[in-house]
């Protein structure tokens, strides 16, 4: 009898303890994992791949007709290239066909794509509405467009040896260019020209005191070059971490902690932090973050020991993990796994894919030997 009473109370404690663990769901949904790369092509896995198998400093200054026009920056000056999107396709098509050997298979496609020397070099530049920008003299730029021509003296320092050009942004109305003069055992010497297409104005500035004059108001006539990154264009991306909030006028800076997206649209919480990286991944509109609120366009966990478990690591843990790229649906990572008690037990690049999903995203692994970020604070100043 009372064998039978002890099995009846803790039947009852199974069933309440069942209901209740089902009615606290989880709030998290399945992370989708698949070994290797993707077997078919998406938009944001093409964007990718764009940026990757292409120079990471080179600037896409529009895309229009299914064609990047681009521009290559050095001390010998600017190059100008465009490519199209059937030649960036049929450039990383032997991507699909990856089953095995991802890192040597994965570096030989890397470095067989050069899209300068396999492109259209722009010789003819005013034809294409580009600038013809030289340094007649160390520090004299000459600007020619369409519109005229024009010489403009740059305060670089007397001690400036090379002088290099970079032209960062343009658009219809303005174009943005950094000039800077290398100076042995000193940091280079850095100014901003703001220039308008016409010619009519211009503003010089230097390097540390760029986000100042924005706020000053200076520069008005001039932010078109900066991307709108909402949609009612309240905020702009300027250089690295920083957003200008248009309606206070003041630059808004991105805590270290975090990461910004490539776009300047996104924040992903925490992903700065290289050694203690978030299992948790939390996302936001850089709107919502910068008003710092708790709406997250993306929440999902990841599982890191699982991808160890997946490539036959015997791992204590991923000890480093590093966003090498991320825009609005693609956020590709680089892990670094500890050995069981000292060493490292191997690598893992992540790409994940958050295209059908923000909340349950498709997670591709596979060690394919990418290690560096493929951005600048500047690369995405580009033509809206």
């Amino acid at each position: 009898m009372i064998k039978k009473i002890l099995f009846i109370i803790l039947l009852l404690i199974g069933s309440i303890w069942f209901f209740i663990s089902n009615d606290e769901k989880d709030p998290y949904e399945e992370v989708i994992y698949k070994k290797g790369l993707p077997k078919e092509d998406s938009p944001a896995f093409k964007e990718f791949l764009r940026n990757d198998l292409g120079s990471s400093t080179d600037v896409t200054l529009r895309y229009q007709d299914d064609t990047y026009t681009m521009v290559r920056s050095g001390i010998g000056g600017l190059s100008f290239y465009k490519f199209t999107d059937k030649q960036l396709r049929n450039s990383y098509k032997p991507v699909f066909s990856i089953r095995e050997n991802f890192e040597k298979n994965f570096y030989d496609l890397e470095y067989g794509v050069d899209f300068f020397k396999q492109g259209t070099i722009i010789r003819n530049k005013t034809s294409e509405n580009l600038p013809d920008i030289k340094i007649e003299k160390k520090n004299l730029l000459n600007v020619k467009t369409k519109l005229g021509q024009k010489n403009i003296k740059i305060p670089l320092s007397t001690d400036s040896h090379e002088v290099s050009l970079d032209l960062l942004a343009m658009n219809k109305e303005n174009m943005m260019i950094e000039i800077s003069g290398y100076r042995p055992g000193k940091a280079s010497d850095t100014y901003y020209l703001f220039l308008k297409q016409d010619f009519s104005k211009y503003q010089i500035v230097k390097s540390p005191e760029l986000n100042a004059k924005i706020e000053s108001g200076k520069l008005n006539d001039h932010l078109s070059v900066f991307p709108e990154v909402t949609e009612d264009g309240s905020y702009l991306k300027l250089l690295g971490k920083y957003i200008l909030e248009k309606e206070t006028n003041k630059v808004r800076e991105i805590k270290d902690h975090d990461y910004l997206s490539a776009d300047g649209k996104y924040v992903f919480l925490n992903g700065a932090k290289n050694k203690k990286f978030p299992e948790d991944v939390q996302i936001q509109t850089v709107d919502h973050y910068l008003k710092g609120d708790d709406q997250y366009v993306a929440e999902f966990k990841m599982n890191f020991k699982h991808i160890a478990d997946k490539l036959h690591y015997k791992s204590s843990g991923a000890s480093f993990i590093e966003i090498l790229y991320f825009k609005e649906d693609y956020i590709v990572l680089d892990v670094l796994y500890s050995g069981m008690i000292v060493g490292t037990a191997g690598s893992a690049n992540v790409l994940i894919d958050l295209q059908k999903s923000k909340k349950q995203p498709t997670v591709y692994f596979a060690d394919l030997g990418i290690e560096d970020a493929l951005f600048s604070d500047t690369d995405q100043l580009w033509l809206r």
